[in-house]
């Protein structure tokens, strides 16, 4: 089994499933203009991760990635109170709470003893995609080897695909007209509920492997990289994903390789390299698409 199989292609698989998983339902937060949602959702788990270990007593996979859906949840249903009892916006009331949330699990990181199972800030906020390896045993192939993280982003990202592809009318719908589309019946009550709950999932399970800073950057990117060519909201997502699948794939091989290449002591993040590719390349399109839109109108 050669190097890139053991050491590169389960960083970049988690990468690439959560950016499909993540790109894919944050598409849709995007055109509903509720971006911030995914963000707060990004913030919150963190008190979920270390309330799951502390009942637990252990990083059972199992418990904290069950307590940090709880808090993923329960602060969209706290935001939606805030803005309800406060009225006030909803940009405002999610960066309440997912400013409180955040600073209640960094507080409970480092009060709690959660730090001695090397749950630390610096893991939070980057993730652990360098330390996902194929370990063989006897016998055994490289593909049941893969890390249980990227079988988990995998399920994730199918869930997500499945979902959009069978509701993007009503995905949709809710997107740019929500009260008309619950008032007409073209979206059924429960699919909103639906929604939120995979994308609370998708969140909580690339928060795992890939970091909060690289899991907002995914959920927001991919739309906004499609948004200059797209005609359609699915089309807008799909064109997303094939433009950030491929500078993901770059920025990680860039920082996995480009220190030994150039013969520097300095080592890049996996999560923070693609993060910035992804936040650079979305202005980088719309100046690209807007310069050539103008070239085209110019007289011949």
């Amino acid at each position: 089994m050669n190097a890139f199989v053991a050491i590169d292609l389960p960083a970049l698989l988690a990468a690439l499933l959560a950016l499909v998983a993540c790109g894919t339902l944050g598409g849709w937060l995007v055109l509903r203009k509720e971006a911030m949602a995914g963000d707060a959702i990004a913030h919150a788990v963190l008190p979920g991760l270390v309330g799951g270990y502390l009942v637990a007593g252990s990083r059972s996979p199992v418990a904290m990635l069950g307590g940090a859906a709880v808090a993923g949840v329960a602060s969209v249903l706290l935001a939606a109170f805030v803005r309800r009892r406060a009225r006030t916006d909803a940009g405002t009331a999610l960066g309440i709470v997912f400013t409180a949330m955040f600073a209640l699990g960094v507080v409970l990181l480092e009060t709690q003893g959660a730090r001695q199972v090397d749950l630390d800030p610096e893991c939070v906020l980057f993730g652990s995609l360098e330390t996902l390896f194929v370990v063989r045993g006897e016998g055994e192939g490289w593909l049941g080897a893969l890390p249980r993280e990227v079988w988990t982003l995998a399920a994730a990202a199918v869930v997500a695909v499945l979902l959009s592809v069978a509701f993007a009318k009503e995905l949709a719908a809710l997107a740019f007209d929500r009260a008309s589309a619950r008032i007409s019946g073209a979206a059924p009550r429960w699919l909103e509920p639906l929604f939120l709950a995979a994308t609370s999932a998708a969140i909580v399970l690339a928060f795992e492997a890939v970091g909060s800073v690289l899991v907002i950057a995914l959920l927001a990117c991919p739309a906004l990289l499609g948004a200059p060519f797209a005609r359609s909201a699915a089309g807008q997502i799909a064109l997303g994903l094939a433009i950030a699948l491929p500078l993901a794939a770059g920025a990680y091989f860039l920082a996995a390789h480009a220190p030994v290449a150039l013969g520097v002591r300095t080592s890049l993040g996996a999560a923070g390299m693609i993060s910035a590719a992804l936040a650079l390349a979305v202005p980088a399109v719309h100046l690209g698409s807007s310069a050539l839109a103008r070239f085209s109108r110019r007289p011949a």
